[in-house]
């Protein structure tokens, strides 16, 4: 290649590969413009700029469990078990969350019933169009 050099076509090279590679070997699913939309409303309510922060550098797996999965799954739970009162989808544990593509997200997450916490796996499926969860259907785990 005349007029340049080994190194520099090579970085020009690595620089392609490093733009080209994440987008088409990640296999990573990202959230729709109405889910982003959402997401974005929901992270601006939250009472601390610390808490928006935080929120705002989950990855979409989360940012799906946290605020348009998990409401559905509170209400679909608490009709299940009457004493359910909080949930959680997802663990400190990484990929206890799956955002399989903007229709579909699913996990592992818990559920308190009285003193008590139940694990339990799931599949939350999601209106990439309207941004809401559609369907939440889990699996308790015995023990």
């Amino acid at each position: 290649m005349k007029g340049c050099s080994r190194l520099s076509c090579l970085g020009g090279f690595a620089a392609l590969c490093l733009t080209v590679l994440p987008a088409t070997t990640s296999g990573a699913a990202h959230l729709s413009s109405a889910q982003v939309a959402v997401v974005a409303r929901d992270i601006a309510k939250l009472k601390y700029p610390q808490e928006r922060s935080v929120a705002s550098h989950w990855t979409d797996a989360k940012k799906a469990a946290e605020f348009i999965c998990r409401p559905l799954a509170t209400s679909v739970l608490k009709r299940h078990l009457k004493e359910a009162d909080r949930v959680f989808l997802g663990t400190g544990e990484p990929h206890t969350l799956r955002l399989e593509s903007n229709n579909r997200l699913s996990g592992r997450g818990q559920v308190r019933v009285g003193y008590n916490w139940q694990t339990f796996t799931f599949s939350c499926a999601l209106n990439p169009r309207t941004g809401k969860a559609v369907s939440f259907k889990t699996t308790l785990r015995a023990g």
